[in-house]
């Protein structure tokens, strides 16, 4: 082997090192366990209400009117937010969708710490946005029977929100972004984008109109 073949591989072996040291978690970074703690105190912080939803979606990408419009009602009580289903497009295919899509996502939806505890969890990188560090958690399922197989999100460590995520299920995967807003010094989701490997279909979630309840 010549020098500049020696050379040359060791460039190599340096550059493999470096990508792999910025996939994982800066010294000093929480654990997984304590960036889940910030998810569920923050998912618990969120005061009773209820808030308009509005459900868009397109066959593939965002682009134009939406081939479905439905709405529905968020209610939240002791941190649990639950939507209930209410009005959807008339023709075959926005009913199809709305209860095989829509419905399954939406209308069972599970307490944040009991759906975390299905999974065991690692810290697999982090970033910085702005002033914000945030942190990729990688969990799988305890019972690798069970749906959802697996899951990944980066949560912003400050709010403890996740930001977006992957779900993996026996089928495929579900990839959600979130966005906030605050509300009375609470952070609460605004809007939701929601795509499936498995349907060729972006599914777009407004929240609008909150109204603080008993």
């Amino acid at each position: 082997m010549t020098n500049i073949s020696v050379t040359a591989m060791i460039q190599l072996l340096a550059s493999l090192v470096a990508v792999s040291l910025l996939a994982l978690p800066a010294a000093g970074a929480p654990s997984a366990s304590e960036i889940l703690n910030r998810v569920t105190t923050a998912s618990a912080s969120i005061p009773n209400m209820t808030a308009d939803v509005l459900f868009k979606l397109w066959k593939g990408k965002p682009s134009g009117d939406p081939e479905c419009v439905f709405t529905g009602t968020m209610v939240v009580q002791a941190g649990h937010p639950a939507v209930q289903m209410a009005h959807g497009g008339t023709s075959l295919l926005c009913g199809a969708l709305n209860h095989y899509v829509v419905g399954r996502l939406f209308d069972a939806s599970e307490p944040m710490a009991s759906f975390l505890d299905r999974f065991d969890f690692t810290v697999v990188s982090d970033k910085q946005v702005g002033a914000d560090t945030y942190y990729q958690i990688q969990g799988a399922a305890r019972n690798p029977k069970n749906n959802p197989r697996g899951m990944s999100a980066w949560v912003d460590y400050d709010t403890g929100l996740i930001t977006e995520g992957t779900l993996q299920y026996d089928w495929g995967t579900v990839d959600i972004q979130q966005d906030y807003s605050s509300l009375n010094n609470v952070w609460v989701m605004t809007l939701q984008t929601v795509r499936s490997s498995n349907y060729a279909a972006t599914l777009q979630v407004v929240y609008s109109n909150f109204h603080l309840t008993p």
